[in-house]
């Protein structure tokens, strides 16, 4: 909480807090953060109200399982399908306990209980989930998916791969891209959003 209060007072940018738990969403935001991350799409209704509340944006991600077994041989018949409708069904909930529309950013989770090719699926369709009327955020930044198609054992040597998948985002028009270079992919999204029609 120290790091938040001092970051939020020397910042600009909007501080994110990343968690499924409402105590600790309550607590980060009451310090200074100003938007919810949760992995678990706001399972939680006091998470919901929360942020209802706080009047401050929500990202509601999809994950398969837990953490702890998401990737043990995940299965879907239809991953696009799958991942917008239950990102589509929480948003309403999100959006009935009070959350505004234009404050969700759905976020389809990218290597949380997927395999390459779910991956793979879902960026080759990323432009369902921005049509969907919500805003988009993806995270893609450095994952094993790209060292499987590169052939690069270590995340840092996944710039390229990532620079990649952050231009097919930007040319898309997802609104947000979650990244570990963020200097070199701010001019991806730079040169990328010039070249949108």
């Amino acid at each position: 909480m120290p790091i938040i209060e001092k970051l939020a007072v020397k910042i600009k940018i909007p501080i994110s807090i990343d968690s499924k738990d409402e105590q600790v969403a309550k607590t980060a935001l009451d310090a200074g953060a100003a938007m919810i991350n949760d992995i678990t799409a706001l399972s939680d209704e006091k998470m919901a109200k929360l942020a209802a509340a706080k009047k401050v944006p929500v990202v509601l991600m999809h994950m398969q399982n837990s953490p702890a077994t998401m990737q043990l041989e995940p299965t879907y018949d239809d991953v696009c399908s799958e991942v917008l409708g239950y990102l589509l069904e929480r948003a309403e909930k999100a959006q009935e306990a009070g959350v505004e529309k234009g404050k969700i950013f759905i976020d389809p989770g990218i290597g949380f209980g997927k395999t390459a090719e779910h991956n793979l699926e879902l960026l080759r369709n990323i432009d369902v989930f921005v049509n969907s009327g919500y805003r988009v955020l993806l995270g893609t930044s450095r994952k094993s998916f790209i060292g499987t198609l590169t052939g690069k054992k270590s995340p840092k040597e996944r710039i390229f791969g990532t620079a990649a998948t952050v231009a097919l985002a930007a040319a898309a028009g997802v609104s947000i891209v979650r990244v570990h270079d963020v200097a070199q992919m701010a001019d991806v999204v730079k040169v990328a959003n010039k070249l949108r029609v």
